[in-house]
């Protein structure tokens, strides 16, 4: 049995002295593959030394949010409306953006992963259909026809959300109530698994952040073995066959911080850490192999950076403070560590999601005054018109998202970043 907790708040308690918050829903590491979008294509470009930028528009409001891309070049999220509400959509470079609409009733939906469409069930979207705070899981087909999916909350829990799914049909994601929050895996067959009370020593505050096509899942879980706080941060792997295995701290610090934001198809897991007398907030990529990898950040010491995805071949991504622009702005480690900007000549807040096996990445950016869009980044995809921010601009736009891209509050999990830049630009 777990051991029983003292009582807390549903906030999440501090880590360095910030506080955490676990919310809203989005999306698993998938893939965009390399094809030549049609002539009629929506979006815009601004290219860079290797990669074109590519806005990928709105549903008819203000703005816009990618959460996954899969390696048939569907990109998948969720987008304002003329109506003021927003939806889940798909693009790819034949169609544009396409509404997927909501459950009959609902005014709202969001789209969180989407399944690559060469396994079983591709093509198939994960979402959500309600309101802030009431969604209720659901699943697109590939031909668009929503369903909802039988997914109970945990008992006594208020709600819930998932957050990734795989060709299998399993799905990750939590649930809020009863003193905390706690990760969970479900399936058809075997129903729902409390992954954080049933963490060695019992956790009542957590998130399970991805899962692999063969069922291993990340999970993040507040934890009480910290000597100098009261509490920290840890992260693990957990699958039915394997059961839990703590990715341990860097240099074995009891006094770090670990979170797990992503994993690949072979384990490979990032996310962000802290470290004892270290300040900043820094990226890592970590396997069962060889353990931690620091990734850099832009500033040398006391910088913030976190890492979102990583591909196949070890390239990962996400997002970190440039001190010239002084914006957190989209950004690369290559397989050797090496740090880059994913649009050099833009001063304005940006971050990347997720990546696939030829490196073309998927985000968002400030494209205009209170407003963000889904884009791609890539060198093979191209689009039809130039790009809203013009190439070598210096002007620095306005958002009110743009300080959840640089508050370690709402990066403990990618579906709190995704919940706090679309409330904040919704003003709600």
């Amino acid at each position: 049995m777990p051991r029983t907790h003292r009582p807390r708040s549903l906030r999440l308690a501090s880590i360095a002295g910030l506080g955490l918050l676990l919310s809203a829903c989005t999306a698993s590491d998938s893939a965009l593959g390399p094809k030549e979008p049609a002539a009629d294509a929506t979006g815009h470009a601004a290219s860079t030394a290797s990669l074109t930028r590519i806005d990928l528009g709105t549903l008819g409001g203000a703005s816009s949010y990618a959460a996954d891309i899969n390696s048939s070049d569907a990109v998948v999220g969720w987008s304002d409306t003329k109506s003021g509400g927003s939806h889940a959509f798909r693009w790819t470079p034949g169609t544009g953006m396409v509404d997927l609409g909501a459950l009959a009733g609902d005014a709202e939906s969001r789209a969180i992963a989407i399944i690559d469409g060469s396994t079983p069930g591709g093509g198939q979207i994960l979402g959500v259909s309600g309101s802030e705070g009431n969604w209720a899981p659901v699943v697109w087909s590939a031909s668009g026809a929503i369903s909802r999916l039988p997914i109970p909350l945990i008992p006594s829990f208020l709600r819930g959300l998932p957050v990734a799914f795989n060709s299998q049909g399993d799905v990750v994601g939590w649930d809020v109530g009863g003193g905390g929050q706690h990760g969970w895996a479900w399936s058809a067959n075997t129903g729902k698994y409390d992954l954080s009370a049933n963490v060695d020593g019992g956790s009542n505050e957590g998130s399970a952040g991805g899962i692999s096509a063969s069922g291993l899942v990340v999970l993040t879980t507040r934890a009480f073995t910290c000597h100098e706080t009261a509490e920290c941060w840890r992260t693990y792997t957990w699958s039915q066959t394997s059961g839990y295995k703590p990715i341990g701290t860097p240099r074995s610090d009891p006094e770090s911080n670990v979170t797990g934001l992503g994993l690949n198809e072979a384990g490979n897991i990032v996310g962000w850490y802290t470290q004892r007398g270290q300040p900043g907030v820094s990226p890592y990529r970590w396997d069962a192999s060889t353990g931690f990898t620091p990734l850099s950040n832009f500033v040398a010491s006391g910088g913030y950076g976190y890492a979102a995805a990583v591909n196949a071949a070890g390239t990962v991504v996400g997002a970190d403070l440039e001190p010239a622009s002084g914006s957190i702005v989209a950004t690369t480690w290559s397989p050797t560590g090496a740090i880059t900007r994913l649009t050099a000549d833009d001063p304005n807040a940006s971050v990347a999601v997720a990546i696939n096996s030829v490196g073309t990445i998927a985000g968002w950016a400030n494209v205009a005054d209170r407003v963000n869009h889904a884009v791609v980044w890539s060198s093979t995809l191209k689009a039809s018109r130039s790009s809203v921010l013009s190439a070598g601009t210096t002007r620095h736009l306005s958002a009110a998202s743009t300080p959840c891209l640089k508050s370690v509050r709402s990066i403990l999990s990618r579906q709190g970043l995704f919940s706090c830049a679309t409330t904040a630009d919704r003003g709600r």
